[in-house]
């Protein structure tokens, strides 16, 4: 045994339990069709987890796939991936079990043993749609070569089998508690605000709005960000953390984003609702999303007239859209927020950190702010109210700058093999589903899904007591 053995052993250590959840972030790609049991799979820690500090590299390997092919014996694909091993900054490695909890804004589920998968192709808007349209119009035959030449050259199957690039977002659960240094975590993220700066920076905050309002005046987002920097250090900040900035709606921007919905896709300049602040429109409005329109982060950002310390103040609004909402308040189709904002606040606070644009970041109270309150369209949202503030910078430190898309793996087969998948899928799909009995069948359930969420919401509206819980005004770390 070599003294480097011994000395690691003689070091204090931290047992880290079994459920902690790891932020991390794809640095290999992974996907159903090229993909074995077996792969090597890598990733990186994007947030700091008890002992584990961020730039931790985690490796791995797929344990199983199931592939769709030409569509044949499987409609649907899956895959499961287990991390087995974690390497510090300082380059020690420790074996670790740990299993996917979670995708992104995927639109794969993610089983209870950490099995992802896909839904069923098919069952997309666009081909439910052309599927009551065929049994409306019966068996005339122009009719049904109409439908297929619009299914096979206009509306497209969405792509069934399972692809992650390099840059993925997975968060993953221990499977059973891991041992490392106590001493593993490193003390390399931004820092924390001084006595003076918070002296300066309180009249700063109290001078801040608190939430963004719609244009019919009713409030809504809370504003839960503020950035210190200039226009340029805010843009590469957020293209460095792989978000993608959302231009003003237009006429084009709501057809694009209708044929997302209708394929079951994703939408990386989804269109966004408007919202003001002090009746002004956003200045940029940023993304982050992968294949599911429903899903994504996104944050608003409006400049301010004031500065801090000689430079500019932007402050934003962030939440997380995490499915669609119907027949809301004054918007028809809309999306639905993840409640706990302060999650997305955090998002956007570790992405920027990650990315090492960040040179000051900090979390300061509002005593004023409500804990419980709802945004424009219903949505309930909670708080602990206090706002981030970042303090950018524009050189990004080497140790935590990831490469990556460098590799990639083919996604899917060439084009005629995707052809006969679609058609094959499509058949299969008729077969069984596109008769009376299947329609409605599928009525009957989608009448009493609905009607249970909506009993649901009307129990959280019943439980939801709005109410202003003041704390000491001061300034909390964010790790």
């Amino acid at each position: 045994m070599g003294y480097l053995s011994i000395f690691m052993m003689l070091l204090p250590v931290r047992e880290i339990p079994a459920g902690t959840r790891l932020e991390i972030r794809l640095t290999t790609p992974v996907g159903t069709y090229a993909s074995k049991v077996g792969s090597p799979v890598s990733a990186v820690l994007t947030a700091q987890a008890s002992e584990l500090p961020v730039g931790s590299m985690l490796s791995g390997e797929v344990t199983a796939v199931r592939r769709v092919g030409f569509g044949i014996v499987h409609e649907t694909s899956a895959i499961e991936i287990e991390f087995t091993r974690i390497t510090l900054p300082d380059f020690s490695a420790y074996p670790i079990s740990a299993r996917v909890i979670e995708v992104d804004n995927a639109r794969e589920s993610v089983g209870s043993g950490g099995l992802i998968s896909a839904e069923r192709s098919t069952g997309s808007m666009a081909n439910r749609a052309t599927g009551y349209v065929r049994m409306a119009v019966g068996l005339n035959l122009h009719a049904q070569l109409g439908i297929w030449a619009v299914k096979s050259l206009v509306v497209d199957v969405p792509e069934p089998e399972i692809y992650y690039p390099a840059g993925t977002d997975l968060t993953l659960a221990l499977n059973e508690s891991a041992t490392v240094p106590a001493h593993a975590s490193t003390d390399d993220s931004p820092r924390a605000l001084t006595m003076e700066e918070v002296a300066t920076l309180d009249q700063v905050v109290a001078g801040l709005p608190e939430r963004t309002a719609n244009r019919s005046h009713h409030q809504s987002d809370l504003i839960n960000v503020m950035f210190i920097g200039s226009r340029e250090q805010l843009e590469a900040a957020f293209l460095a953390a792989g978000w993608s900035e959302t231009p003003h709606a237009t006429f084009g921007s709501h057809l694009r984003n209708i044929r997302a919905i209708m394929e079951n896709t994703g939408n990386q300049a989804a269109p966004m609702s408007t919202l003001l602040v002090d009746g002004e429109v956003p200045d940029m409005m940023w993304q982050k999303g992968l294949n599911d329109v429903a899903k994504r982060h996104h944050i608003r950002i409006w400049k301010r007239a004031d500065r801090w310390n000689g430079q500019e103040i932007w402050v934003g609004a962030a939440t997380h859209d995490v499915n669609f909402a119907f027949l809301r308040p004054g918007m028809p189709v809309t999306h639905r927020i993840a409640p706990d904002i302060d999650r997305e606040r955090d998002k956007v606070v570790h992405d920027l950190e990650f990315e090492s644009c960040v040179d000051l970041a900090d979390l300061v109270e509002r005593p004023e702010v409500s804990h419980e309150m709802r945004n424009a369209t219903g949505d309930r949202m909670t708080t602990d109210g206090r706002i981030a503030v970042l303090l950018l910078v524009s050189r990004p430190a080497a140790q935590f700058v990831v490469g990556f898309g460098a590799t990639e793996l083919p996604r899917h087969g060439k084009m005629m093999e995707r052809f006969a998948r679609r058609e094959i899928l499509s058949m299969r799909n008729e077969l069984i589903r596109n008769n009376s009995y299947w329609r409605s069948y599928e009525a009957v359930r989608f009448a009493i899904a609905a009607a249970r969420r909506h009993r649901e919401t009307d129990v959280q509206v019943a439980r939801v007591e709005p109410k202003s819980m003041g704390r000491a005004s001061g300034v909390v770390a964010l790790r």
